[in-house]
């Protein structure tokens, strides 16, 4: 009798009444399997969709819109310190092949778009929780800019993928402009290429998006970046990235404006 009962409530509870041991760690592990699967599944969706979104809300309420395309080369050193805790320096270059506002004649140019320096410190809050703060300078004809940045960010494994997530608060002073405040939440979803893990000398792929929402005068608006890169781990230290960085904003503001990068990227960890 007492055997037809613990069947009975193993077959109710399996996860906290099952007197086999194997047979609770096969369950458990069917549950996070099919938990990592569903996952992997809904941040491919949410990179879809949100192209889709912020591709139909631009042509929803665009009025005159803006595109150009351009070379955008950047650079980045990180250098560990004890404890967890990180600097990081970086430089990038914007230049603009093609302007359709510009006059005729005159939209194929190469031209100086903008040059950002930027600098963090970090530390780990926690085994999967990374902080940072950060100065920024942005070089601009006519636009010269400034920018305090606040960065939390963590990372989720599944399997063979890296899921990162970055959240962002700054605070941009623009010259003869006011006050600029800034929300990013960036998601990226990281694909080795050669194997279930990354090792020097492989290639990797990277899918991210990143929603930015800006205050400014008391004016709202939106800007969207989706970025596609391919990247090759060269060693331990060194990493080269090719990408496609489709960025769109005006969404709420006068001039929607389109801007496409051909991206490449230098990273150097020491």
């Amino acid at each position: 009798m007492e055997g037809k009962r613990i069947k009975v409530i193993n077959q109710i509870f399996p996860f906290g009444l099952i007197s086999n041991k194997t047979s609770r760690l096969q369950f458990l592990e069917g549950k996070i399997s099919r938990g990592q699967l569903n996952l992997n599944s809904v941040l491919k969706k949410y990179i879809l969709v949100s192209f889709l979104f912020f591709s139909f809300l631009g042509k929803l309420f665009a009025q005159e819109q803006v595109f150009f395309f351009g070379f955008f080369p950047e650079a980045a050193v990180t250098k560990s310190l004890s404890n967890g805790k990180k600097i990081n320096f970086k430089v990038e270059n914007q230049e603009t092949f093609f302007r359709n506002t510009a006059r005729e004649g005159e939209k194929w140019d190469v031209r100086h778009y903008r040059t950002d320096f930027m600098g963090f410190y970090s530390w780990q809050a926690s085994p999967v929780i990374n902080l940072a703060i950060g100065a920024f300078h942005r070089i601009q004809d006519g636009a010269n800019a400034n920018r305090i940045i606040q960065q939390m960010a963590f990372l989720q494994r599944l399997r063979s993928l890296r899921i990162a997530h970055r959240i962002r608060t700054d605070q941009t002073a623009t010259r003869g402009e006011s006050l600029e405040w800034r929300l990013r939440y960036r998601v990226a979803l990281d694909i080795p290429l050669d194997g279930k893990t990354l090792d020097p000398g492989e290639n990797y792929l990277v899918l991210s998006n990143e929603p930015i929402f800006s205050l400014q005068d008391g004016e709202f608006e939106l800007e969207n970046r989706l970025v596609f890169t391919l990247g090759k781990l060269i060693n331990e230290e060194q990493k080269l990235e090719y990408s496609i960085d489709y960025r769109t904003d005006g969404f709420f503001q006068e001039g929607f404006r389109t801007r496409l990068w051909a991206k490449i990227g230098y990273f150097y960890n020491f």
